[in-house]
């Protein structure tokens, strides 16, 4: 009967149009509980992480307070989301209902005036009641669908996010290096930021050559060396090694040559073995073994409970400072790269450590092209050359003692270090 078939078709929209209203809703509550959720665990995580600052500084109660704050915030989206959720079936129900009754209405007085066989009628309502049970389904399942739809959207937030923040576009392969590491005219900037972190850099370094970046904090230092393995593109001008425009070369085939050891060492929750031979992992137990005595962790790896195989948790954290740092070194020295970059690498070594793996990295750096950042200048005085930077500009270059006789910049971090130290009897 087309005219209770007409009937039926006024209260589908009516529905379909409540159905998509509170999809969209829900959608939106379940994307704003799974932020809340992320918040709350980044907070859990910072607590634990900095739990030592936590306890230092009291801060148990500030920890508290941020907790219930991100949890009160996940509690009342999925509160909205479940009230919500519960409104679709009796709001689908009443819908439902409504459009049923005006059927029946209709249809009756309809067999009363003798415009349909009864028989007609009660096939219609039949068939009416068999589609109305699905359509109830799919109602109810459409708020499951919802909630996965905002928990896929932000896996592919993060899927489709670049993977870097340069593009490994190259196509040849990086060669052994062997001649040179060239800077010309290179400046970056951050994104966001209208001042360049560095600007107009040009430096050549020949093979085999140690070469020290001494400066301020925030002169630009760690920011240069951050280009060599292409952690980030220059803004303008290029890095070249043995004449190769990094951009021209793999990723992967770069990388493969470099070896960095860094003031913020990090660790894996592995074993003492598999840090060590992170950057080789095919790498026999002897050659680790040699890095690990060439690094001076020997020493300490074989007091640990299972020696190579001992657990050391996440980042090291059952190690002191300087044992994941030597650790660190070792890593490196196994990798055995033709380019190494030393960040403040013996920083958190005390004296008698650090004058071993002085030692070490001095034979570690032979033949080999070095690039070390340094703040404490003792550290880089026999370097082949010493590049000052300042505002992310090369001001001075030379070695040690030519740098002294300019009574330039490096003259006046000398003479902090070194002579405007205050005496220990007039510190309070």
């Amino acid at each position: 009967n087309w005219k209770l078939a007409t009937a039926l078709l006024v209260v589908m929209p009516v529905s379909t149009y409540a159905i998509v209203k509170i999809g969209k809703r829900l959608r939106k509550l379940a994307a704003r509980g799974q932020e809340s959720m992320g918040d709350m665990a980044s907070s859990l995580k910072e607590g634990f992480a900095g739990i030592r600052i936590v306890k230092a500084y009291g801060g148990e109660h500030v920890e508290q307070q941020r907790f219930a704050k991100g949890n009160t915030a996940y509690l009342r989206a999925v509160m909205k989301s479940a009230q919500l959720a519960a409104l679709t079936s009796p709001l689908l129900e009443v819908i439902g209902i409504g459009g049923i009754a005006f059927i029946v209405w209709y249809g009756g007085f309809s067999v009363i005036d003798g415009q349909m066989k009864p028989g007609e009628f009660f096939s219609f309502l039949a068939a009416m009641f068999m589609a109305y049970a699905p359509l109830k389904k799919l109602a109810s399942a459409n708020v499951f669908i919802q909630r996965a739809i905002a928990a896929a959207n932000r896996v592919f937030e993060m899927l489709d996010t670049e993977h870097e923040f340069v593009h490994d576009r190259g196509r040849a392969t990086l060669p052994a290096i062997s001649r040179s590491l060239e800077f010309q005219n290179v400046s970056f900037r951050y994104e966001g930021s209208d001042d360049p972190a560095i600007a107009h850099i040009d430096l050549a370094v020949e093979f085999g050559e140690v070469i020290a970046l001494v400066g301020k904090s925030g002169s630009g230092k760690s920011t240069l060396m951050s280009l060599v393995p292409r952690f980030y593109d220059p803004s303008e001008g290029r890095i070249l090694i043995d004449g190769l425009d990094l951009k021209e070369v793999t990723l992967a085939s770069l990388r493969a040559q470099i070896a960095i050891v860094s003031q913020d060492t990090v660790l894996f929750d592995e074993s003492v073995r598999a840090n060590i031979a992170y950057g080789r992992p095919d790498a026999s137990e002897e050659e680790i073994i040699q890095a690990a005595r060439a690094g001076y962790a020997w020493e300490f790896i074989e007091e640990l409970p299972n020696g190579l195989d001992t657990l050391i948790g996440e980042n090291g954290v059952t190690l002191s400072g300087g044992q994941r740092q030597r650790l660190a070194i070792a890593r490196a020295i196994l990798r055995n790269p033709p380019l190494l970059i030393l960040d403040e690498a013996t920083s958190a070594l005390d004296t008698e450590s650090e004058r071993k793996v002085q030692a070490a990295l001095a034979e570690l750096m032979k033949n080999r092209t070095t690039l070390v950042i340094a703040h404490r200048l003792s550290t880089v005085q026999h370097a082949d050359r010493i590049v000052v930077l300042d505002e992310g500009r090369v001001v001075e270059a030379g070695i040690h003692h030519e740098l002294l006789r300019r009574n330039g910049v490096y003259t006046r971090l000398h003479q902090t270090q070194f002579h405007d130290v205050p005496a220990a009897s007039t510190l309070p």
